[in-house]
């Protein structure tokens, strides 16, 4: 089982030193080379302390200090998601405070072990005695408190992400950072099963503590491999896909004439974008957004914005996708079209992936497009 920490920490190394040579780093680069460093040092100690037990502890003084790390990781995976799904999101002093809960711990662990001899350092960890005091339950519910909430934290943050696009972008599959969202709840799932354990041994004790130790930084073992595998692959979110002022566009849609009270009229706006999605198919192309669509129209796309979702109540996304599968049921029957395949029909009306095709006609039909196809004919 130690061999599995030792290749954990490894495999933290190397990613780190890889994210170490790239070159034109972003934040987000730098965040996972600071996310690959914790992540070595996290499991890089459970295996030390194993180590230390097993070979008469010839490293005493490097005992029960790798737990500190565990607070680092809720912010650094806050930073990395906030980072990637932020236009040109910066580091402010504020954010320093997402480091006080280490910070924290750290001083209360100097003074309550640090400072102590090897001799005592070496009594507690041979008897797990540093498992019975209250400063190690407090810290198990501190951890899970940190890491449990920072995750859901992200996940709240992938979901704005995703609502953002969709009122800019009619397709989303290369910037919704699917990925991202799974590796998120791929690291709720490790801590919440990791920090369960771990509380529930406080009081049940079914097990030591270096054993469940290495059971559970071999979950996270898994992690990093799982993490680095996807996060090096993943470039800049907004490089092929430059957003306008996304805060901005999304502001609070005011239906009220602030100097009658009356609601806005976009009745002209309406006969106008209608007029243009009848004449022009705008949507037919795969990559329209919402400021493409602006420089149709001729109007600004925060109005735009505002019409389809309070007068039209949908958003970007879903208001040119409805127009692409009214656009497929009418090519899919036409007899000039046999010779195309079901996704070939698809991509003509504006569609760029099979996913995003079934996901839509399904939303909006309630059937495949393949049973449309047979009921209609």
């Amino acid at each position: 089982m130690t061999t599995i920490l030792l290749l954990g920490f490894f495999m933290s190394l190397f990613l780190s030193l890889l994210l170490m040579g790239k070159k034109n780093k972003t934040l987000a680069d730098k965040t996972l080379l600071c996310m690959f460093a914790v992540y070595a040092l996290t499991i890089g100690g459970p295996f030390i302390e194993i180590y230390n037990r097993d070979n008469d502890f010839p490293y005493p003084h490097l005992i029960n200090i790798a737990w500190l790390f565990l607070l680092l990781h809720g912010p650094l995976l806050w930073l990395y998601v906030k980072s990637l799904t932020v236009k040109d999101f910066k580091v402010k002093p504020l954010h320093i405070l997402h480091l006080v809960p280490f910070v924290t711990f750290l001083i209360l662990h100097m003074f309550n072990y640090m400072f102590l001899s090897a001799d005592e350092k070496i009594f507690l960890a041979e008897n797990e005695l540093f498992t019975t005091t209250v400063f190690f339950k407090i810290r198990g519910i501190s951890i899970g408190i940190s890491s449990i909430g920072y995750n859901i934290w992200s996940l709240r943050l992938l979901q704005k992400h995703r609502k953002n696009i969709e009122h800019q972008f009619s397709n989303i599959e290369k910037i919704d950072l699917k990925w991202l969202k799974t590796l998120v709840v791929a690291s709720l799932i490790v801590f919440s099963v990791n920090v369960f354990l771990f509380n529930i041994n406080n009081y049940l004790h079914f097990a030591g503590f270096y054993e469940l130790a290495q059971v559970a930084y071999s979950f996270s073992t898994i992690y990093v491999f799982y993490i680095g595998y996807f996060g090096i692959r993943q470039g800049r979110i907004f490089v092929d896909y430059p957003i306008t002022d996304i805060e901005k566009v999304l502001e609070p849609v005011k239906q009220d004439d602030p100097k009658t009270g009356n609601k806005k009229d976009y009745s002209h706006i309406i006969s106008r974008l209608t007029l243009l999605m009848e004449s022009e198919q705008p949507y037919l192309d795969p990559e329209l957004s919402l400021a493409g669509l602006s420089d149709l129209m001729k109007t600004k796309p925060e109005i735009i914005s505002e019409v389809l979702n309070s007068t039209l109540n949908q958003n970007f996304f879903d208001f040119i996708n409805k127009h692409r599968i009214e656009e497929f049921k009418l090519k899919c029957l036409c007899t000039e079209n046999k010779h195309l395949s079901v996704l070939g029909i698809a991509y003509d009306c504006g569609f760029n992936s099979k996913a995003a095709f079934y996901r839509a006609f399904n939303k909006f039909e309630g059937i495949s497009p393949t049973a449309y196809i047979s009921k209609a004919s």
